[in-house]
Parts: structure tokens; sequence; C-alpha cells
């Protein structure tokens, strides 16, 4: 038998006996990659929203877009209502790739996900993130529970609610009943959120937002608690739907960030004779 893909990676196993996960999407490995990026999109997003991203950002930094139940390949899926399950399932996929740096982007609804994520992988004693990147949403400990309400909503009304779910308006009646159920899940989990107090995360964390976004200015900057760490803050042109065309300026911001990273890759597992 041969050995030859053994000498060429020490951990051979981390490349090849990874089941493939409907958790990850348009994923292309890059096993040049000094880190990965792992992404969620907003509220009824998908994956494919950072579809692009693994060109511009080269592949010394290997995107991960996630990809939640119930949108794209996962359509026919139930998707998920408990914020507690939804970190679950990121955890036990995140995990299984912690042979090297990696780090967190969530725009919108993903924001509070991806930060929820970094402080499980911290409170199950697993490699945490080298960097946490957020994107138009309120710093967890300053939301509220103004807004419309899942109650409240039918798919018809979806529409009118979009700034509460992140929804475009080009969107129209016909898809909104294909993906309305994913809408109000991914709604009903944000509503059902409370932020409880722990301590701040260690590694650095940057929060973004569209400088006519409906997340303001004072509500970014609030991340800044979030992080023993450094924090960074900067408005890019647009709405809150700035990252929906290639945001190059943005991109460039994340490399910037990541090309910082020169510390060996932590091992997330344990080796046996």
């Amino acid at each position: 038998m041969s050995t030859s893909s053994t000498s060429r990676n020490p951990l051979p196993f981390l490349e090849t006996d990874r089941e493939p996960s409907p958790w990850l999407a348009y994923h292309v490995p890059q096993p040049q990659a000094r880190v990965r990026l792992f992404c969620l999109p907003h509220a009824g997003g998908s994956a494919s929203l950072f579809r692009h991203w693994q060109a511009e950002l080269k592949p010394d930094i290997e995107v991960c877009p996630l990809q939640l139940p119930g949108r794209e390949a996962r359509l026919q899926e139930v998707p998920l209502r408990d914020m507690a399950v939804v970190v679950k399932h990121l955890v036990e996929l995140v995990s299984q790739y912690t042979d090297k740096p990696y780090a967190l982007f969530g725009h919108s609804m993903g924001a509070l996900l991806s930060f929820e994520l970094a402080r499980a992988m911290r409170s199950q004693g697993l490699a945490a993130p080298m960097h946490l990147f957020v994107a138009s949403y309120r710093a967890p400990q300053v939301l509220d529970d103004t807004g419309v309400k899942t109650k409240e909503l039918d798919p018809e009304k979806i529409l009118q609610a979009r700034r509460v779910l992140d929804l475009p308006a080009v969107l129209t009646d016909q898809l909104v009943r294909v993906v309305g159920p994913t809408l109000l899940a991914d709604t009903a989990l944000c509503e059902s959120y409370r932020y409880v107090a722990q301590p701040p995360l260690s590694c650095p964390v940057s929060a973004f937002r569209g400088s006519t976004d409906y997340v303001d200015a004072e509500s970014t900057e609030a991340w800044r608690e979030m992080t023993h760490g450094p924090f960074t803050s900067r408005t890019f042109l647009g709405d809150h739907f700035f990252l929906r065309e290639l945001p190059r300026g943005l991109l460039q911001t994340l490399r910037r960030s990541l090309s910082k990273t020169t510390a060996s890759p932590p091992l997330a597992v344990t080796l046996h004779p």
C-alpha cells in the first residue's frame, strides 16, 4: 500500500475522511490555505451569497459558506427555529475543520449565529476563531423586543416586514410563498434569542454596516464590548444588503485582517498510536 498521500499530508484523514455535509455548500477545498473563513447569511438568505468570494480571496483563504435547512439544495428540509439547535449543528461541522486557523463571518442574522458559534466553541473547549466578522446586526447586548413579531406574519405580509426579515424588495409574491416558511423560521429564531452575559471573546472582532443601513452606527460600535481583543468598525457604501453585489471593499478588508495570521495551525484532534 502506497504511503505517498501520507507524506504529502501528515494528517490525511482531516482532508479525506470527512463526510460531505449539507451544512457546507459552494465549498472548494484550498489545500494551501492558511485560514478558513466560515460564512453565514442573513435571514432568508443562503450560502450562494458567498459563492463568488473564493475567487476574490484567493487560495490562501478557504471560503466555507454555511447552508441552513430550508433553502436552496436543502429547500425540502424543515427550517430550524431554535438558536441552540442551529449552533449545535454548526459546532459539529466547524469542529471538523479546526486543523487550520479559522474565522467567522456573519451578515445580519448570520452575525448573531456567528457570535453564538464562537462562544459555543469556546465553552466546549474547542479551537476558537482567530477573528469574528459581523455585518449589519445590532450588538447582542443592545437587542430589544421592537419590530414585527412572527405571530403577526404570514407569507402574504412578509414583503411589508422585509426590514425585520432582511428580505429585499425585489422578491415577488410567488417567491415569498416558496421561501415564506424559511423566513418565518429565521424570524422566530432571531426573536426568541435572549442574550446571556458571558466573558467577552478574546479574538479580534470587526463590525460592518452599510451607509444607509437601518442598523445604526451606535449599535454597530456596541460590538466592541463583545471582545477583550482588538475591535474595528467600518461603514461601506450601500444599504442593509451592501454585500449582495460582490463587495470587493469588504473582501479586501477581510483579506487584510486575515493576512495577519502567522500562528501555526491549531489541531483540534487527538492522535493515537
